[in-house]
């Protein structure tokens, strides 16, 4: 006869329940996020508050149908009301939602997340077909909606990223920087910033260097800056430069493409010149951290081969392309982005 359950083993399995049901229910969280930005109800709010009137008459929408979203924002502490019929940006959304957030504004980066969750929630047909839900390439410049959001939302990622890699990657003798499939451009903009002296070349398809242009006006820039409307795996890579750097750029790549990227860039690098390799490494265990897993997920619902990397990886793919003095810096405790840099002899 089953014995009954005891305290404790009631106890562990309604931990159990809620761990999973977290997690099953986590979209019900986002879509109430993505809803609040597509309506851009932020940025009606501002620092003020608004009543569902009020609100309501700028987004065209039925007071009593916008309260319930508003509600669930209050809910989710992303909204705060006193009486339930003004509303106003709860404090954590004010310093990273409000246009006024400056490099910390993250909203473009959401709203790129609300696009992703289409080719995510078809996972289980990507593990069974091994093909991508989606078309990377609507991103890349096919889409010119798409195209911006996506640059964008790189620009809010790498506002934050960019200052880290600029604090930590040393570019002392540097003249030249090539970043390669440069998306928002932001790395190189924050790099200049810390070398006034060294020269950018941002290179990419013309519709994201359209965009990086405009972001490269939020920098007070002295560094000459070089715009190249190239493909780094289709086209000649044109000029030699002292540093190159590929962010974020070979996990979309099959294994032997990133490796025949990797010798072009080491002839395209004046003697003594490095590449610089920064992505969300995997852990050598393939199992963590949290974020490069999911980017690994991205990544087989996005692209036909392309896959995440160790940091050991990415340095065997530099020394079988000739590279030496191969360094790794884990950048932050937090351990999101970690670089790989080699050098060519001098």
């Amino acid at each position: 006869m089953a014995q009954p359950p005891t305290t404790s083993n009631r106890t562990s399995i309604i931990k159990d329940q809620i761990q999973v049901l977290t997690i099953a229910e986590g979209f019900y969280q986002s879509s109430v996020l993505f809803a609040l930005l597509k309506l851009e109800i932020f940025e009606r709010l501002g620092d003020d508050s608004k009543t569902v009137q009020a609100l309501a008459a700028e987004i065209k929408a039925r007071p009593e149908s916008l309260v319930r979203l508003l509600n669930a924002g209050v809910v989710l502490k992303l909204l705060e009301t006193e009486d339930g019929t003004s509303f106003r940006a709860a404090p954590a959304c004010r310093s990273v939602l409000l246009p006024s957030a400056g490099d910390n504004y993250l909203g473009n980066w959401i709203r790129l997340q609300k696009e992703f969750c289409t080719a995510i929630f078809r996972l289980d047909e990507a593990v069974l077909s091994s093909e991508p839900t989606a078309d990377q390439a609507d991103y890349l410049g096919v889409d010119p909606n798409l195209t911006r959001t996506y640059t964008l939302a790189m620009h809010n990622y790498a506002s934050l990223r960019g200052k880290e890699l600029a604090h930590y990657l040393d570019t002392r003798g540097c003249k030249t920087l090539l970043d390669l499939g440069c998306g928002s451009g932001t790395y190189a903009f924050m790099l200049g910033m810390r070398n006034p002296d060294l020269q950018l070349y941002l290179m990419d398809n013309a519709g994201v260097l359209d965009v990086a242009k405009e972001i490269q006006a939020k920098y007070p820039l002295q560094n000459e800056v070089h715009y190249l409307p190239f493909d780094a795996v289709r086209d000649d890579i044109p000029g030699s430069y002292d540093l190159i750097l590929a962010s974020n750029l070979l996990h979309i790549f099959d294994e032997a493409t990133r490796r025949r990227l990797l010798a072009r860039l080491h002839e395209a690098l004046n003697p003594g010149g490095s590449v610089v390799i920064q992505s969300q490494h995997l852990q050598e265990n393939r199992l963590g951290g949290r974020w490069a897993v999911f980017i690994d997920l991205d990544l087989l619902c996005t692209t036909k081969h392309g896959k995440n990397h160790t940091m050991s990886d990415s340095k065997r793919w530099l020394a079988e392309a000739g590279f030496s003095n191969i360094v790794s810096s884990a950048m932050s405790v937090y351990g999101v982005n970690s670089f790989v840099r080699g050098y060519k002899a001098a």
